[in-house]
């Protein structure tokens, strides 16, 4: 009777084992899916951090360059009297 029964269990687990296998690979595809749309959306937000950083960095640049450029003329036209 248990070696039937082994039998019947043995034959059960065959027969869904590639049900569970199928069900496994699906969920590692979706798992898969998942860790690469992770990943392309951190990449994109640390492009864009750059980019806002890059463009803060050289807006403050040329604010520094504009106002030495006022600084250097001023100080210029003051030296040698100029009224232009």
């Amino acid at each position: 009777m248990k070696k039937i029964q082994l039998l019947i269990l043995s034959l059960a687990l065959a027969a869904l084992s590639p049900l569970a296998h199928a069900s496994f690979a699906k969920g590692a595809h979706g798992f898969k899916e998942d860790v690469k749309s992770a990943g392309r959306q951190t990449g994109h937000a640390a492009r864009d951090a750059a980019h806002a950083i890059g463009q803060g960095a050289k807006t403050a640049g040329h604010a520094v360059a504009d106002t030495s450029k006022r600084g250097y003329h001023a100080t210029k036209k003051w030296l040698t009297g100029d009224s232009e």
